[in-house]
């Protein structure tokens, strides 16, 4: 049986746009013997996504073992289920590195102002407390490689025989 649905294919500028609207994603680790995904909030910036990662938990451990990493995205609309049957989603596909360069964090903290609505200046006690040692940041930065995205609105399937 071969599926056909109405998804489109996102365009770069139509995958931007998404990921700066949305706040949440799905880091996806693995450690060659398990995998592990965890939502977490995101901010967006000049085509990078940054993270904050605290120290020590299940997550610190698979990125000691692996930095290769998948990010996901989705929307769903709120009235779905309900006649409404629209969704979007992005994958990222990249390595994580931790921000320690002075400069970078201090954009990645005015990319976290910004992108979640904060005043600038928000940010500076926690980039203060970081500056004073940057090796040991809890910003993360995700070297995206591959990224990809597909959405519908009021999504149809048909099914054909092969």
């Amino acid at each position: 049986m071969k599926a056909k649905s109405n998804s489109i294919v996102m365009t770069e500028e139509e995958i931007d746009a998404f990921l700066s609207e949305q706040r949440v994603g799905t880091l996806c680790l693995g450690d060659g013997q398990s995998s592990y995904g965890v939502p977490l909030a995101y901010f967006y910036g000049d085509k990078v996504i940054y993270l904050t990662l605290g120290p020590g938990g299940r997550k610190s451990g698979y990125v000691e073992k692996n930095k290769n990493v998948c990010f996901a995205v989705h929307w769903l609309d709120p009235d779905y289920g309900k006649g409404k049957r629209s969704w979007k989603s992005v994958i990222c596909d990249g390595t994580l590195e931790r921000v320690t360069n002075p400069d970078e964090i201090v954009g990645a903290g005015r990319a976290a102002e910004k992108h979640m609505g904060m005043p600038q200046g928000a940010f500076d006690p926690i980039l203060q407390m970081t500056l004073k040692n940057p090796a040991a940041s809890n910003f993360w930065r995700i070297n995206i490689t591959k990224r990809g995205g597909k959405g519908v609105v009021d999504f149809e399937e048909t099914f054909e025989e092969e």
